[in-house]
């Protein structure tokens, strides 16, 4: 399943019409709702906040993940929206919103069946580019996390097909949200259009979660693991988080600087990131490398990671290896197909100082993921409180196996993507790494850079797309590649180099 930036993937062209959810009455029909608020949450309203008084406008609108499925057949209005009214009823994360009052939050919800759906018909687009624009300034307007809604949906219809798009704010739902999400939306579909009731299981909600997790966090002091792990790493990296650059350079940037917040986007100065995304292993390919990791003693989270550090290691010659990894908090069978921002964040130092061969790395990796777990075990925001930091991870890699979620193989066949918006940081690196049932697919966002040339995108069995040279503003040819794409083009050729020199084969 993809993982794309929106601008990135078309859409093919067809009657574009929005959705957008309201209650009669406002907000001021809703009830007050005591359960708590995340920690997640409340810092990313409370930036959002802090950026509307600072810039008169709406902001965290950068900050939004969606969906987009295909479906092989024509659309029906009555279906379509059963089916989305059916899903906000489901998740009750969509029918409760948290207002900032003063110093405190006050959050407000509505019962199931109050929420209704607007339908406007936009037009009829005959290409994608200007169809994909629209769609995209649709859900940066749609996504301000300090309205309701904080999402939307979108239809484009043809006449024996049609795509169901969807964007939310981040403090809504996460990327594993999105991928069990395809599979409900599809399913709910299914059933109306049958007029038959959805084979789906109960769910949780993430509101409940909030509460227990914000309880929980708030009664924790400093002497909880989570605040011992994060002061060792954050004491080794002189109290900043690791930035994706070597040692001697990030010594050179101010760290006020690496930490500042992102521009405005309204600012002609601001640039947006660039993207790249891919698969680089076919499924045989990711068999063969699981494999390796096996021997090695390791799983493929731990093999990946063990790659990571080796190519960071080869190409800065730094003694160590440090990221951050997003770890999922659902610990409980009700949380696993529940809409929401299930996320924590723990730290990952990987020892590379001699030069490790991958065996020696992976034992390191699975002891490593091991004992920083503990950072996790309490969300960061709280832990940040306690040690008095203020910064937010620059560095993260992700890896999810995605080939266990239902609709998986269909979804990652070209049924359904996951879609993000845009963003403007100036120095955040994020890499996704997940393995689907077709191979492993990477994904990536970064600062502006110089685009690859055609023979560093050559890694034979890898079909990733790199940044075009018109994406720098500037940059008139390929010219040396970029340290983020060079990275990755380094570590898929490992990891594949890793894979062929194995003796277990699996397509014998």
């Amino acid at each position: 399943m993809k993982f794309v930036q929106i601008r990135d993937e078309s859409v093919e062209p067809g009657g574009l019409v929005e959705w957008m959810p309201y209650v009669s009455g406002g907000l001021g029909s809703w009830s007050r709702d005591s359960r708590l608020t995340s920690h997640n949450h409340e810092q990313h309203l409370r930036s959002a906040f802090d950026y509307r008084l600072r810039t008169r406008r709406e902001g965290g609108r950068e900050s939004w993940l969606g969906l987009a499925i295909e479906f092989a057949e024509p659309l029906s209005i009555p279906a379509i929206r059963t089916t989305l009214l059916q899903w906000i009823d489901r998740h009750e994360v969509l029918r409760s919103h948290v207002i900032i009052r003063g110093d405190g939050l006050q959050r407000l919800s509505t019962e199931p069946g109050t929420v209704k759906l607007k339908m406007g018909r936009i037009g009829w687009y005959t290409e994608s580019g200007p169809l994909v624009e629209q769609i995209a300034g649709a859900f940066d307007r749609a996504t301000a996390p300090l309205h309701w809604p904080a999402y939307m949906f979108a239809t484009v219809g043809r006449e024996d097909s049609f795509t169901l798009l969807f964007a939310a704010d981040h403090s809504l739902v996460d990327g594993y949200s999105l991928i069990m999400a395809q599979h409900e939306l599809a399913t709910l579909y299914r059933a109306a259009r049958r007029q038959e009731q959805p084979e789906l299981a109960p769910v949780g909600s993430y509101v409940d979660f909030s509460a227990q997790e914000r309880r929980m966090a708030d009664q924790t002091g400093g002497d909880h693991p989570a605040v011992r792990t994060w002061t060792d790493f954050l004491r080794a990296g002189h109290g900043g988080m690791p930035a994706f650059t070597a040692d001697s350079e990030a010594a050179t940037i101010d760290r006020a600087e690496l930490e500042s917040p992102a521009p405005d986007p309204s600012d002609e100065s601001a640039v947006a990131q660039q993207s790249l995304y891919g698969l680089i292993l076919d499924d045989a390919a990711a068999n063969r490398f699981t494999a390796v990791c096996s021997q090695a003693g390791g799983t493929l989270t731990a093999g990946v990671l063990a790659a990571c550090a080796l190519v960071h290691h080869d190409r800065t010659g730094d003694d160590e290896f440090r990221c951050v990894l997003p770890r999922h908090t659902r610990d409980d069978a009700r949380w696993l197909t529940a809409l929401g921002w299930f996320v924590a964040v723990a730290p990952f130092t990987l020892d590379v100082s001699d030069s490790p061969t991958f065996d020696q790395a992976v034992t390191r990796a699975t002891a490593e993921l091991k004992r920083s777990r503990q950072g996790a075990g309490l969300p960061f925001l709280r832990v940040a409180e306690l040690l008095g930091h203020s910064g937010e991870p620059l560095f993260v890699i992700s890896f999810i196996d995605t080939r266990y979620a239902p609709g998986a193989a269909e979804a990652d066949a070209g049924r359904a993507k996951v879609l993000r918006s845009h963003s403007y940081a100036p120095h955040e690196v994020y890499i996704w790494i997940n393995r689907t049932p077709g191979g492993m697919r990477v994904s990536a966002r970064f600062p502006p850079e110089p685009a690859a040339s055609p023979d560093r995108q050559n890694v034979p069995g890898a079909d990733v797309n790199y940044p075009t040279p018109a994406a720098v503003p500037g940059d008139t040819d390929t010219g040396p590649v970029g340290p983020v794409q060079a990275y990755l083009h380094d570590f898929a050729r490992l990891i594949r180099e890793l894979g062929d020199a194995s003796t277990f084969r699996t397509d014998e």
